[in-house]
């Protein structure tokens, strides 16, 4: 298996939070300063971590660093919007389009090609 497979029942602690929350149910990480707030899908609100998104995307390899602030779990990709050459938008299952930064445009349109994520 590798690295950046997520198998559907492995968990990731999260200091704070008492239970393990299993890596599929994550659509996105948002990063605030030092904390980061981990949506969940069926979630109705965000689980808030003091740990940084940095910590989060090395401990979650298989998710995608869309822009300086977003992590997302490609799994939960339902759409590409490509704007323009220059830009591009990441559909999330109920959520807002997500921004993608122009330096990790082409990092992401590769990654996607490579997952086949319907675009």
């Amino acid at each position: 298996m590798s690295k950046s497979a997520h198998p559907k029942n492995e968990t990731i602690k999260i200091p704070g939070i008492q239970k393990p929350i299993p890596v599929c149910l994550i659509t996105h990480c948002k990063g605030y300063g030092n904390y980061t707030r981990i949506y969940c899908q069926g979630a109705k609100s965000p689980i808030v971590s003091s740990q940084t998104l940095k910590l989060f995307e090395d401990r979650l390899p298989s998710f995608l660093r869309a822009n300086k602030s977003t992590l997302i779990n490609y799994r939960h990709i339902v759409g590409v919007d490509r704007l323009d050459g220059r830009s591009m938008e990441l559909m999330l299952a109920n959520d807002a389009p997500i921004p993608v930064a122009r330096r990790r445009l082409q990092r992401i349109r590769d990654k996607l090609a490579l997952l086949k994520v319907p675009s």
